[in-house]
Parts: C-alpha cells; structure tokens; sequence
C-alpha cells in the first residue's frame, strides 16, 4: 500500500519541469518503522521501502534491459549504473551493476561490508530481487511489455500487471500495450474491462484512457466497453478529461451521442456541462445533435450551468423547429429568473427575431417573478423590433403583471417610444398607464409622449383621459401645462376635453395656471 502511494507520488515528480535543477523528494510512512521514499535528481532515481528491520533501496541512471526471464541484467547504457541494496532479517547484501565503454557490464556485489565475488550464489540473489525491483520501479516497462505480449499476448501482459502494487507502474504496462500492439475488438473490449477494475486511482486510469479514446470509439462493441469503464470512475474531473479528450476524435452523430449519455451519468453540473460545451464546439454538429444537447440540459440541476449550454446553443445557425422546441422546455424549467433572462436576452441578440421567439419570449416573461429581469427582457424586445398586431395584447397582459410602478413605467416609455402604434393601441397603451398607482412615473410618462411632435388627435384624446387619472392637483396642472401648445392647434373636441380635464383640479391656485393657456 505505502510502496504503491509513493510510486504514484512519483508519477507526478515525473511530470515537473527541469528536474536537473532541484532534488524532489517524496516519502510517506504507516508507523514509525514503515515508510517508503523516492527521489530524483540530475537523471538518478532512488527508490526505498522499509517495513521494520527490513528493506530495499534502488538506485538506477541510464537506459537498463534486463533477460526475458528478468532474472539478469541484459545491457546497462554506457555511464548508466543501477544499485540494489536489498536487507532482510538482518542481513544485507549490495549489487552495483555498471555499463562500461566496451558494451559488457561491471559488477560489484557486497555482503554485509564485505566485498564478495558475483558468483552463482550472487546472481541467484539479483534473479531472486530483481522481479521485485522491476514492478517496483517500472524500469524496462516498456520492452518487457512488449516481450510479455509477443510470448503470451494480452493475457500475459494482464496477468504480470495484476501482479504489480502500483497504479503508477500498471498504467506504464497498459499504455505500452496500447501504444505498440495493434489490438483486435476482443482485446480492446477486454483491457477497458481490465482497467478500472484492477487500478483503484482514477487519475492512473484518466492516463490509460485519454490519449487512447482513439482507439476504443471505432465501433459500437469497442465504444460500449469504453464508456462501461468510464462510468465506473468515482471522479467526475476525470471522467471529463477522458470525454473530453475523446471528442478531439472524429466521431459520428451515434459516437457523439454516446458521449453525451456518458456526460449525462456525471454528478457534477460543472463537469457536465465542460463537456458539453467541448461538443457544442464542433463545427461539424449536426441538427440532431444540437437537439440531442438541448435536452441533456434538463440533466443539469444548476440554473447557472443549464444556462451555458443555452447560451451556447443559441450560438448555432439554423435551430431546427424541434431544437428550438426542446431549447424553450429547457428554458423553462430554469427556477432563476436572472438565468432566463440572460438566456432569453441571448435569443433577442439574433438579428430579426422571428414571430416564434417573439411569442416563446413573451410567454417566458409572463412567468417571472421579478419586475426587474421581466423589464430588462421586455425592453430588449422592444429595441430588436416591432411588435405585430398578433404578440401585442399577450405583452400588453404581461405589462399589467408588472407590480412596480416605476419598472411599469419604464416598460410603457419603451413601448411609447420604440413601437410604431396604431391608434388603437397607443389607447391601450394609455389606459394602461392610467392605472399606475403613482402619480411621479404616470406624469414622467406623460412629460415624454408629450415632446413628441407626431400627436394626432386621437393621441391627443387619449393622452388628456390618462391626464385626469393623477391624483396631485400639483402633477395634473404641471402636466396640462405641458399639453397646452398642442391643444391650442386642435380642434372643438380636443379643446373641450382639456378643459373638461382642468375643471377637475380642486385647488383654485393651479386650477388658474392652466384655465385659459388655450384661450
């Protein structure tokens, strides 16, 4: 267990830049008399384990091959060493093995203090540890991996990894097999099988796995045995990085869909959603596939992460009727209604939004509970377009849910100014503004319709009725002073109502301001 942490710890030493520069030195212990380290520095690795008075230290240079059989040492690169020192009940025995110019190898062996000759009884010794030296260390993984194959096949190279403590060492057998071998369907299916099943590490599996995804999503047997192995990971962060890796491949609408119902198996919304997003990011997506990922948002309990992926969709040229149908389910099953409106903002982004936005829009809205993101939605529509006749009642209803006089107001200045209003529903519009409850937004209103210069006469008629709704005697003559240069210009009707409208005012003070500005 300490032995198999430690070499784990050393696969990420492995990893550090410029080890030349600086020792790195790793060590864990179980108890005062148990431990294990290992170090590197300057191309030397050191390896120790001790358990009570017994132990092995390893320390290796060079490129070093040992005999099929790993009970010698075949060949030592020139200026490459290794040294085993290994003690057990007490006694102590040392091998120095060296590489030297002329090809053969040097050897120094030692019992206890004593130099000692490498005879027969030494080299039983160094056939006796160097199994244990080697899936210690992973020294030669990659040649012994290949000799095991070519002797034994998968198989063999499975049955000598099963034998090895760390995850770290196993995953250098399993990736040199995948690398070097060309695996039919059965071996591929056996070793994704294999794998999370015999290694505990999640990251050591991350490694079989994400540089050989290739390799697995050829065919719907090989893709299946894949996933299977992903899905038993206990790491979503692993999980993502295997998927991700994969969707570098060039994969099919079925392969494609198989990683997102791996993506959908994750907990976490985080991860989910970082691999969606990377195949949101192909070009090559199909319609059915964009729609396929809209409903995976139903998945994503976050309203901030379900969002993402919506904002991300609605990047997509050309959303199909039913991608689209499947994006507003999506949408509304969002709790937030922050998350829905930068959503539905997103959707309003598009140039000339088209009647069946505008309508999915409006119906949204009418859901929400806060006046001020239902505002900010409202008020982009408005400035995207005009309103048909056909959405214009439905925004109408929606405006009344609105609570807040002053997000109301806002709403109907909008509406006032961007909208090209029949008659009919400049009326509606008025009357609508008629029931706000404070006089300061009504009249702010009215102040604005007022400085346009496209008044008719029916405008005119409806904005004096929404002028006898103020309370404040102070706010009515302000307003009606403000009316007065364009009903001066109007006819009987519109001069009778103006003044129909004044003698409302109780305060004879302000009743005088306005009595006779149009006579």
């Amino acid at each position: 267990m300490i032995m198999g942490m430690a070499v784990a710890l050393w696969a990420m030493l492995s990893l550090a830049n410029d080890l030349s520069a600086k020792q790195i030195t790793v060590s864990t212990s179980r108890s005062g008399s148990n431990s294990t380290s290992i170090s590197q520095k300057n191309g030397t690795y050191r390896y120790s384990s001790k358990q009570g008075n017994n132990g092995i230290e390893i320390e290796y240079e060079g490129d070093i091959a040992f005999t099929d059989d790993d009970k010698a040492i075949k060949s030592i690169s020139r200026d490459g060493y290794i040294k085993i020192r290994k003690t057990s009940f007490g006694e102590r025995r040392e091998l120095l093995a060296e590489g030297n110019s002329a090809g053969t190898i040097d050897y120094q062996f030692y019992e206890g203090r004593r130099k000692a000759d490498f005879d027969a009884a030494a080299q039983k010794w160094l056939a006796d540890v160097l199994p244990e030296a080697i899936r210690a260390t992973g020294i030669g993984a990659e040649s012994r991996t290949q000799r095991i194959y070519a002797k034994g096949g998968l198989d063999a190279v499975l049955k000598e990894t099963s034998q090895i403590r760390s995850d770290y060492v196993s995953q250098m057998y399993l990736k040199a097999v995948l690398d070097k071998q060309n695996l039919n369907n059965k071996e591929l299916v056996k070793i994704a099988a294999y794998v999370p099943a015999n290694l505990s590490s999640d990251h050591y599996i991350t490694e079989v796995f994400k540089d050989y995804s290739s390799l697995f999503l050829k065919n719907n047997e090989t893709t299946e045995a894949f996933l299977s192995a992903i899905g038993r990971m206990d790491s979503d962060h692993y999980v993502s990085l295997i998927l991700m890796r994969a969707l570098q491949e060039d994969l099919s609408d079925v392969m494609i869909s198989k990683v997102l119902d791996a993506a959908e198996r994750m907990d976490s919304d985080h991860y989910k959603t970082e691999v969606i997003k990377k195949v949101m990011d192909r070009k090559d997506l199909s319609s059915s596939a964009v729609n396929r990922i809209v409903k995976a948002t139903s998945d994503i309990d976050s309203d901030h992460y379900a969002t993402l992926v919506l904002r991300e969709a609605l990047d997509r040229p050309n959303l199909t009727d039913e991608a689209f149908e499947s994006l507003m389910e999506a949408i509304s099953n969002i709790d937030s209604d922050h998350y829905v409106t930068e959503t539905m903002r997103g959707l309003l982004r598009q140039s000339n939004p088209s009647d069946r936005v505008v309508e999915a829009v409006i119906k949204r809205v009418g859901r929400m509970d806060s006046d001020h993101y239902r505002t900010l939605v409202i008020n982009d529509l408005m400035e995207n377009q005009q309103i048909s006749k056909k959405y214009f009642n439905d925004l109408l209803v929606t405006v009344n849910d609105v609570g807040s006089d002053n997000y109301a107001s806002k709403i109907l200045k909008s509406v006032l100014r961007e909208q090209d209003l029949s008659d009919e529903n400049y009326d509606k519009v008025l009357s609508r503004v008629a029931n706000i409850d404070s006089d300061y937004y009504k009249v702010n209103i009215l102040k604005d319709v007022l400085d346009s210069k496209k008044l008719n006469k029916t405008h005119m008629i409806s904005i004096l009725k929404t002028i006898s709704s103020i309370d404040s005697d102070y706010y009515k003559s302000e307003v009606l002073k403000g009316a007065c240069s364009s009903v001066s210009s109007a006819d009987a009707e519109v001069k009778d109502l103006f003044r129909s409208v004044a003698k409302t005012i109780k305060s004879d003070t302000y009743y005088g301001k306005v009595a006779r500005c149009i006579d």
